[in-house]
């Protein structure tokens, strides 16, 4: 989105003030230790994939190599492999002059061994014959005759080589479990001569949104249908994460149904995540349904954070459920809460976080005393630097203030305010332009 149209949104900020039915609430910190805790270790299924399918994955196993990268000397330069003690006293002025006997060539073995008074012509990346210690680059040569060069630089031994071994060495851990597998991390399993590689399977989450008043498709003859988004975004995120979302569909607002679709997920996901239904209200179903399918159930409901404050955290036989606001910015801050390390938690593997830049405020943020607030903000760079600028709409409702944002703030518990022209960090999730 044009900078210049998010700009129009930003103004000095008052986040909401305190909602009503909840008589107490959780920080957010005591609430994360609370769900993970309660969680525990879940049992780590591995399976084999392709080396060329591992991107993104979580490596199941330690790494080891077993063999030597480089696996031989290699030259780093074109040139002459030579002793580097005959022509230690080489100059412009006083050339050394060595027979060529022959050419190592990239990819083949060169098997006569270097002999004093020889030079063998090697070209980056070719093997250093035996006998030699040192390579001499071109431009510091002169080729006399097809079988004569002249060298005309002192060489120390060693130089202009790559050593056997020198990348990676035989039984070193190249990589270790937990890992999430990079580009480069792939580059290394092939040298490495491996074909597939053992990761963490994904686990199964499944994902279902309540209310009578959704649909999945806009209805002209059913104006007061909503269209649930929630579904759609959870899943990606998810994915993201490197979970495999299980959509269960819509369900209303009936207890009978909303027990069914938590069985269902429960029954054969590794987590169930709902949106929805998760508030204190009459139709506020999904707590209540949560307590009646197992222990120890609802862990924790009402979390002191804005927005997704109703979010509510369970586990039921063994298996996490994530209770979320039906309001899709609330459903998307409760995931990145409490969903992103729900699922690192279930591949074994540590948090991604968002990147991390500091910025200059432009606008004054009040925060409501004992509540984590996450500010939406429109960051810019200008060349005095990076400024934010909070969204003038911070509503949960508002799905553009999260369309809108390109940054986040976090303003912590015991902040009630950070004034305008304040450095503050933020959490990059879009691209940043002038």
């Amino acid at each position: 989105m044009c900078m210049n149209m998010i700009v129009l949104f930003t103004r000095c900020i008052q986040l909401p003030g305190r909602h009503e039915g909840f008589q107490n609430l959780t920080k957010v910190s005591d609430a994360l230790h609370t769900f993970l805790d309660a969680i525990g270790k879940p049992r780590i299924r591995l399976e084999f994939v392709s080396i060329d399918q591992s991107l993104g994955r979580i490596l199941g196993a330690d790494i080891i190599a077993d063999r030597f990268i480089p696996p031989t000397d290699r030259a780093v330069m074109d040139g002459y492999a030579v002793r580097s003690s005959e022509v230690h006293n080489a100059a412009e002025g006083n050339p050394v002059v060595l027979r060529i006997v022959g050419e190592s060539k990239i990819g083949e073995v060169f098997r006569l061994n270097v002999q004093p008074g020889q030079a063998v012509a090697v070209a980056t990346g070719s093997s250093i014959p035996s006998g030699a210690d040192a390579v001499v680059m071109d431009e510091r040569t002169k080729l006399l005759s097809t079988n004569e060069v002249a060298i005309l630089t002192p060489s120390a031994p060693g130089q202009h080589i790559s050593r056997r071994g020198e990348d990676v060495s035989r039984g070193a851990v190249v990589l270790i479990r937990g890992r999430r597998i990079r580009a480069q991390d792939m580059g290394v399993l092939k040298a490495l001569g491996l074909v597939r590689v053992r990761v963490v399977r994904k686990p199964r989450v499944a994902v279902f949104s309540t209310g009578n008043e959704l649909t999945d498709m806009l209805q002209r003859d059913r104006p007061n249908k909503i269209v649930d988004i929630n579904r759609l975004v959870l899943s990606e995120m998810i994915w993201e994460r490197g979970g495999i979302p299980v959509d269960l569909g819509l369900v209303r607002d009936d207890e009978e149904e909303i027990m069914a679709a938590l069985r269902k997920g429960l029954r054969s996901r590794e987590a169930v995540v709902a949106t929805a239904g998760s508030s204190v209200g009459e139709k506020d179903l999904v707590p209540a349904c949560i307590n009646k399918l197992g222990k120890p159930g609802m862990l924790v409901h009402g979390i002191a954070m804005r927005p997704a404050m109703p979010t509510g955290l369970a586990v039921v036989n063994g298996k996490p459920i994530l209770s979320l606001p039906g309001f899709p910015v609330s459903a998307i801050f409760g995931f990145r809460v409490f969903g992103r390390p729900l699922i690192a938690r279930l591949l074994g593997s540590e948090v991604i976080d968002d990147p991390v830049v500091k910025a200059v405020l432009r606008e004054k943020i009040s925060n409501s005393p004992g509540f984590r607030a996450f500010v939406r903000v429109a960051l810019r760079r200008t060349p005095d630097g990076l400024i934010a600028e909070p969204l003038r709409v911070q509503r949960s409702s508002v799905l553009m203030s999260m369309v809108a944002a390109n940054g986040i703030i976090v303003v912590p518990e015991d902040v009630a305010a950070i004034e305008a022209g304040q450095v503050v960090e933020v959490d990059v999730i879009g691209e940043i332009s002038y």
